[in-house]
């Protein structure tokens, strides 16, 4: 049985203000031509004016989130969560523009769910812990005609290729972030060249919680190239050399590439493909020493009337069961089914994931998603579960979207247990 708590009446009423939100902003996904999706009903022009004019922009972004979660042995979850980021940015003068971005993630029922950081509770875990931070705040330097130079210098998002290696975690309230030097240029035509040094790793529990999910000191490299000069196709090649004191088993070196695509074919029909391999292997004070390989590959299809279709598979190896390929500063939510059972990829024996996805093209301007997994161990073959994932998403104009998600994971005797996940959320975004 779920524990039993007391909402006091501030908190009560947040919660019916945050549920009436999300409902009502439903409610409008089921009324072609609604009013809020009327473009003629612009924001007054002195307000738009005084957030966005020739010297500043100002950025926010609120998103309020029910989640519920439910594993097998332990108590349900629910978490009503409110996430604010506001930030400021100046225009580019002479090259030079600067950017600061705070975030605050307010829990409506913080006693009604386990949010990793605390102490365990006996409730399904639901990452998203209450902080308030500063998310981003770097200066910037541009010149398109010294190479294309970009230069980003401070707390920031990174994001490269899939999300797979480096991402910024942006499922979770609070998202991944760096303190990082970084610097892209393009020496040639088609060609980007990016070279990254990392000395702050800055993850969704923040501050919080035991070592090894609190904010990370670092000396890590991030070098990647991208080239889109032959027609349809993007080619990347990496190297990730992490070197992390206070948690040195993610202590890596992964070397890779990564080649994506689209193809036209007959009539409204297009080919879409994407293919990864790399190597990895322990790196600075990480007390094992091993070998790993990360592989994966998709391909798909995609008709403008009627929608998409893919088949995908990935594998995360296992050297001899002593370890397995990691991936820390990836946005792993992404990948390997949305209940997050495999965040750790795997564990020591590896992972193992096929898996099938179509996005159906469905009217009134809606988007959805419908994915199942297969997964099983890669050092002993063990079939680990299976999950279904369905995702519908509507955006009602530039600033308002609405979604709703869920995921179930059908775990076997060698697995981890059965486990389900919903969302249901609003985001306005200016």
């Amino acid at each position: 049985m779920m524990r039993k708590t007391t909402i006091s009446g501030q908190r009560r009423g947040s919660l019916i203000g945050l549920c009436a939100i999300i409902a009502m902003g439903f409610a409008l996904v089921a009324i072609p031509g609604s009013a809020v999706a009327d473009e003629s009903a612009e924001t007054p022009a002195g307000w738009e004016s005084w957030l966005d004019n020739e010297y500043f922009k100002v950025n926010l972004n609120v998103r309020a989130r029910i989640e519920l979660a439910d594993f097998d042995g332990l108590d349900s979850s629910q978490a009503y969560t409110v996430r604010t980021r506001l930030g400021i940015g100046t225009k580019p003068f002479y090259g030079f523009s600067f950017y600061a971005e705070g975030e605050n993630i307010f829990a409506i029922n913080d006693d009604e769910y386990f949010d990793v950081v605390e102490t365990p509770t006996g409730q399904a875990p639901i990452a998203d812990p209450e902080n308030t931070e500063l998310n981003q705040l770097f200066a910037r330097y541009q010149n398109k005609d010294a190479l294309g130079l970009d230069l980003k210098v401070g707390r920031q998002r990174v994001i490269l290729d899939d999300h797979r290696f480096v991402g910024n975690v942006g499922w979770r309230q609070n998202e991944q972030t760096y303190d990082v030097g970084l610097i892209t240029v393009s020496p040639v035509e088609h060609l980007s060249a990016t070279y990254g040094y990392l000395w702050d790793i800055h993850r969704i529990f923040g501050d919080q919680g035991p070592a090894g999910l609190r904010d990370l000191d670092s000396q890590s490299h991030v070098v990647h190239f991208a080239y889109d000069g032959i027609e349809g196709m993007t080619i990347a090649a990496f190297a990730y050399l992490l070197d992390v004191d206070d948690a040195p088993g993610i202590s890596s070196d992964s070397y890779g590439f990564r080649v994506t695509g689209k193809r036209a074919l007959d009539g409204p029909l297009s080919l879409n493909y994407a293919g990864s391999y790399a190597i990895q292997t322990d790196a600075a004070s990480n007390p094992v020493n091993y070998t790993a390989h990360y592989v994966a590959a998709e391909g798909g299809l995609t008709h403008a009337d009627v929608g998409s279709l893919a088949v995908g598979y990935e594998l995360l190896s296992s050297d001899d069961g002593k370890a397995r390929f990691v991936t820390p500063l990836a946005t792993a939510h992404k990948f390997n089914g949305w209940a997050d059972v495999f965040l750790n990829n795997g564990g020591v024996n590896g992972l193992q994931d096929l898996y099938v996805s179509i996005g159906p093209k469905l009217p009134w301007g809606l988007k959805g998603k419908l994915v199942y997994h297969h997964f099983w161990s890669h050092e002993d073959t063990n079939s680990l579960g299976d999950e279904v994932d369905i995702l519908l998403k509507k955006p009602i104009n530039d600033h308002v979207t609405l979604l709703t998600k869920a995921a179930y994971f059908d775990g076997t005797s060698k697995g981890p247990v059965d486990r389900w996940r919903y969302w249901l959320e609003v985001t306005f975004t200016y």
